[in-house]
């Protein structure tokens, strides 16, 4: 089949590689000349681990190309994939005379909006067009109305199709997806979608079908229930702080029981990255705009914020004035895995700790060039020892794998004060203690090392009399 995927990002450029992967014919359309010039010489724009192989292989079997014009890409194609952008939108002004303003946390649909113009205006014949990115409930209604005003008299299909991508593994799961959704109000658009989908469900995926608003919804609210479980951990975590508990050994317990599931219950810093904190945001605010209070969301966000300043706590206790301190990031990047930066509890953390008066240094494998346009004034050090040289603390922020094999002997002599606080759990306590290292980590009891005994004041020397008196 002639797809075109509709924006080049973290979504649309794996989608894109997968289905030429499949068999398909795909052009990724983007209005940025500069990423499709990249990707014309398959330059990417972001690291996702797998994705340079797997657009080099769609590049080279002709399947897969880029452009930068839609009356080029689109004409012909019979599916159109929307994966541009819904950030948050700008706060609303309040309501016209007087009344309540509109709630805040709705995505900004504009970019949206425009693709659907694009293919109304550039599209040759009938055609199913597919929301891909996250989009509010009913935002199906409002792309049928804008494709209804193209200049042509061809049909449209308006389908829902979220993606379940999870940043650092985006190429695996989109090649081996667990599951599918795809949500669509006529059979003819369910059967187009099957068929597109065919080589994918034949790995093994589920495959849902249901209709349109269903699937906008469920998007929204796995992310919004996966957040939940951050939010329960990191609260739970708190609890164990306080009562000298193990919140991990206790995950694992709640993790061993079917029904919950030890996945998203690790206790850390927080949920970050650019999904997260945005849908649980427009998710509320769908609520709200259709006459729901879901309180129990706010609630989610607090917690998220109340993990963060709880390792900012840790860190302020350990050094008693944070002013003229030097403290080391292992890790900018929300998670392992990517270089996106977007909402990182690390560069949050950084941003607290440069306010308070403390020299920040940071170390993270892929991240550096995104870090340092987000705070410019966070000092970047080549590798893990180096950022660890001379620091008064070091905070573990993300949990790359390469950090759990450092030489802690090599760190303890490179740090100023041996103090380790971990804001991913990703070392044994045990195994810190023995390396001799005061180390905090989250909902876990703290390794303490104590303080050489004060040495004896030496005695007053005696005083012998005088020969004289």
């Amino acid at each position: 089949m002639r797809v075109v995927v509709i924006g080049a990002g973290h979504v649309g450029l794996p989608s894109a590689a997968a289905l030429a992967h499949a068999g398909h014919e795909v052009v990724g359309l983007d209005d940025d000349a500069g990423r499709v010039a990249a990707l014309q010489e398959r330059r990417l724009p972001f690291f996702e681990a797998a994705l340079q192989e797997l657009v080099d292989a769609g590049s080279a079997s002709g399947r897969l190309r880029f452009s930068q014009d839609p009356s080029e890409a689109l004409p012909g194609a019979d599916v159109a994939f929307i994966c541009v952008g819904t950030p948050p939108a700008r706060p609303l002004r309040p309501g016209l005379q007087g009344g309540p303003s509109r709630p805040t946390g709705e995505p900004n649909l504009l970019a949206v909006e425009q693709a659907a113009e694009r293919i109304g205006r550039c599209a040759s014949g009938d055609m199913v067009v597919v929301e891909k990115s996250t989009v509010p409930v009913q935002t199906a209604d409002r792309v049928r109305i804008v494709l209804s005003r193209s200049p042509g008299h061809h049909h449209f299909e308006v389908a829902s199709n979220p993606e379940f991508l999870r940043e650092g593994c985006a190429v695996e799961d989109s090649l081996h997806p667990g599951r599918i959704l795809v949500g669509a109000d006529t059979p003819h658009a369910h059967e187009v979608l099957r068929r597109l989908y065919a080589p994918i469900v034949e790995t093994g995926a589920r495959y849902h079908a249901t209709d349109v608003r269903t699937a906008e919804l469920a998007k929204h609210a796995c992310n919004a229930f996966l957040s939940l479980k951050i939010s329960f951990a990191n609260g739970l975590a708190r609890v164990c702080e306080a009562a000298g508990a193990d919140v991990v050994a206790i995950a694992d317990i709640m993790g061993s029981d079917p029904r919950i599931g030890r996945a998203f219950l690790n206790a850390g810093m927080g949920y970050g990255g650019f999904c997260f904190p945005k849908d649980l945001a427009a998710f509320r605010a769908q609520s709200l705009r259709l006459g729901y209070d879901f309180g129990l969301l706010d609630e989610v966000a607090r917690l998220n914020d109340e993990a963060l300043e709880a390792v900012l706590d840790k860190i302020e206790g350990a050094l008693w004035n944070l002013e003229g301190k030097r403290v080391a990031l292992l890790g900018l990047a929300f998670k392992p895995g990517t270089d996106d930066v977007r909402e990182s509890p690390a560069l949050r953390l950084a941003r607290s700790l440069i306010g308070a008066g403390a020299d920040v240094v940071g170390f993270d494998p892929r991240a550096h060039a995104q870090a340092a346009a987000e705070v410019p004034e966070l000092e970047l050090a080549p590798d893990a020892y180096a950022a660890a040289g001379g620091a008064h603390c070091l905070v573990v922020c993300t949990e790359w794998p390469e950090f759990a094999a450092l030489d802690l002997a090599r760190l303890r002599e490179l740090l100023a004060v041996p103090v380790i606080v971990d804001g991913r759990n990703l070392f044994d306590p045990e195994v810190m203690a023995r390396a001799g290292f005061t180390y905090l980590p989250t909902g876990r009891p703290p390794v303490k090392q104590e303080p050489p005994p004060a040495r004896p004041l030496p005695a007053p020397p005696v005083r012998r009399p005088s020969a004289r008196t």
